[in-house]
């Protein structure tokens, strides 16, 4: 009894030892070296600086060729078509009131003669009337009477004589007027689209013969959205300059042309505004002094992509395309930190966006636009600008070319 109590106050003791030797151990070791805190580098950015000036845009869009004048040509008079012009056919040229289509004229030359004849029985009438009126009135003074009636005096008989003397005056202009339009023309040069008679058919009056276009003027009607429209106008005494593009095979051509008019109404489906762009001698080819094609001439129905001179935009800043974060922000410099600011595109193409600043208060002073994509972009964090790049715009600029962008 009293040996188990003797080993358990020795175990106990040893217990305690142990520990006393383990938190000695521990205590006594040496501390660790404390390791320097590294902080991550401040970013390396290229800065833009940019300052506000007035540009122009060119609004980008497309449409399709059309001719101002474009008729359907019909015969006025009945009858065989005789004969056709060489170039009265699709695609071919004619001259102003050149004939392209006769048709036979026998019947109407005939009926000239006869209305010839009846012209000279109406001026023999009127004649022998004359003459009459002119013995009754004499006649009359004779019987001592001052004053006659008109039945007596053949007045009706003379009113009614140069009645058909304008009658048949009229019947020989008549005749005269068909006859001239047996040979068909228009009244203006241009291009045949179609034909639709050949020779030894018959025609009634109001057949159709052909549809023509005048070659003077081409148009193209061109759609713009409500926030392009803003951005154009037709009022002035200079138009608005247009260019059109159209593609030829690989090869590229333009052609100037001016803002005629904006139609009176937006189009019911598509709420969109339409102008019209006018370009005279648009349909022939265009010929050096060797008779070499320079440029080929448009067609009826050809698709063009037109780009529209528009209105000055002040207080703009023209920025790289790449330099718009989530379309609607960049980044600037301010103080040595990153700063976001708000902006308006006004329009962007793949190189260059057009925009304004949302608070206009600082549109007067220029912007440090941060070029330099980063993973990691916080608003207010620390940046160093790597290099300065100065752009001085002119007071007025007219290279803005671009299409529309619709904000996100």
């Amino acid at each position: 009894m009293l040996g188990t109590k003797k080993n358990r106050y020795l175990l106990t003791g040893v217990i305690v030892v142990g520990l006393f030797i383990t938190w000695l151990i521990a205590t006594s070791k040496p501390a660790p070296a404390a390791r320097p805190i590294r902080l991550p580098p401040v970013p390396i950015v290229d800065v833009l600086h940019i300052q506000p000036g007035s540009h122009r845009v060119w609004i980008e869009t497309q449409g399709l060729v059309k001719p101002k004048t474009q008729i359907e040509l019909v015969s006025q008079v009945t009858g065989r078509v005789e004969t056709i012009a060489e170039q009265f056919s699709a695609g071919g040229f004619f001259a102003a009131n050149e004939v392209l289509v006769s048709i036979e004229e026998s019947d109407y030359r005939i009926a000239v003669s006869q209305a010839g004849a009846q012209l000279a029985d109406a001026q023999q009438l009127l004649a022998t009337e004359k003459g009459r009126a002119r013995q009754a009135k004499r006649e009359w003074r004779d019987l001592g009477n001052s004053e006659a009636n008109d039945l007596f005096l053949r007045k009706p008989q003379l009113a009614s004589a140069k009645a058909k003397l304008l009658a048949a005056e009229a019947g020989l202009e008549k005749a005269e007027l068909d006859l001239s339009r047996t040979r068909v023309s228009a009244p203006f040069a241009g291009r045949v689209l179609s034909k639709r008679v050949d020779v030894g058919q018959f025609v009634s009056q109001g057949t159709p013969i052909a549809q023509i276009y005048s070659s003077d003027i081409a148009e193209v009607r061109l759609p713009l959205t409500a926030q392009q429209r803003q951005n154009v106008s037709v009022s002035g005494s200079q138009p608005s300059p247009v260019k059109l593009i159209a593609r030829y095979g690989n090869n590229e051509y333009e052609w100037d042309a001016v803002l005629a008019r904006l139609e009176g109404a937006i189009d019911s489906s598509s709420r969109q505004y339409y102008f019209v762009a006018s370009l005279p001698q648009a349909f022939s080819d265009h010929l050096d002094d060797a008779g070499i094609l320079q440029k080929p001439g448009l067609a009826v129905g050809q698709f063009v992509t037109a780009k529209i001179s528009g209105n000055y935009i002040d207080n703009s800043f023209l920025i790289p395309r790449s330099a718009l974060r989530q379309q609607q922000k960049i980044w600037v410099l301010d103080n040595n930190r990153l700063a976001y600011i708000d902006v308006v595109v006004i329009q962007s193409n793949d190189d260059t966006a057009l925009v304004q600043l949302a608070d206009m208060s600082k549109a007067k002073n220029s912007i440090a636009v941060i070029t330099t994509s980063l993973s990691l972009a916080l608003d207010g964090m620390a940046i160093r600008e790597r290099s300065i790049v100065l752009r001085d715009l002119p007071e007025k600029q007219d290279d803005v070319t671009a299409t529309q962008v619709s904000p996100e």
